[in-house]
């Protein structure tokens, strides 16, 4: 199943039918996605999304870069609730959102490793940039 974790139905569907998923992204901004393939990503020096910060952050920078990830945790429980919810009562089990995207067998991520800050990525994450992009008419 090709799916989009935003509108994580699709994992839904794959998990109900036992069969294989594959993710495709630009970036999940509560980085649910990589917690979901447990792939590090820390805050010492990948600045988050929607901030101005660069991969060469001072300390308060750095502060900073916390700080503005922890709200983003929060919004993710209340916006991916009712899909937890959807996915329990169709599965018949307890799960979670986090749960049904860790179970995603690879991760097509659409940024390019050209206009990215150097990060930690897992073998089942690859980086297709450009993959949506239109020739020059």
């Amino acid at each position: 199943v090709f799916t989009d974790p935003l509108l994580p139905c699709g994992q839904i569907v794959a998990e109900y039918l036992s069969v294989p998923s594959v993710v495709f992204l630009q970036q999940m901004p509560c980085d649910l996605d990589f917690e979901a393939t447990q792939c590090p990503n820390p805050s010492s020096y990948i600045p988050r999304v929607f901030t101005d910060l660069t991969d060469h952050m001072n300390f308060f920078q750095r502060v900073k870069n916390v700080l503005f990830g922890l709200p983003n945790y929060f919004l993710c429980d209340i916006v991916f609730e009712p899909y937890s919810q959807l996915a329990s009562e169709f599965l018949q089990r307890n799960v979670t959102v986090l749960s049904l995207l860790s179970k995603a067998s690879i991760w097509l991520l659409k940024i390019d490793f050209v206009l990215q800050y150097p990060r930690p990525l897992m073998p089942n994450m690859v980086l297709i940039g450009g993959v949506n992009c239109a020739p020059k008419k």
